[in-house]
């Protein structure tokens, strides 16, 4: 049987488990947060499949849903 990846929920579980790691006032991009998802055990190849800017959009919605970051334009500071 195939599991069905979820982006929007790996991400988030991406993010959620980052933070921890991460002092607060660190400020990331969304493109480096996009290349540790990438380098990350959450991210599936099956990815490779879907429109261009969908780990972009994923990445700005799980930082936005975890509510412990200042969202800044393309920037992304740990509270």
């Amino acid at each position: 049987m195939v599991e069905k990846y979820n982006l929007n929920e790996e991400t988030l579980n991406f993010i959620l488990d980052f933070e921890k790691k991460v002092e607060k006032g660190r400020v990331f991009t969304n493109k480096e947060l996009v290349k540790l998802f990438e380098s990350s055990s959450f991210y599936n190849e099956v990815v490779q499949s879907y429109y261009k800017t969908a780990i972009q959009k994923s990445i700005w919605w799980a930082v936005k849903r975890s509510n412990n970051w200042l969202m800044e334009r393309g920037k992304y500071t740990k509270l």
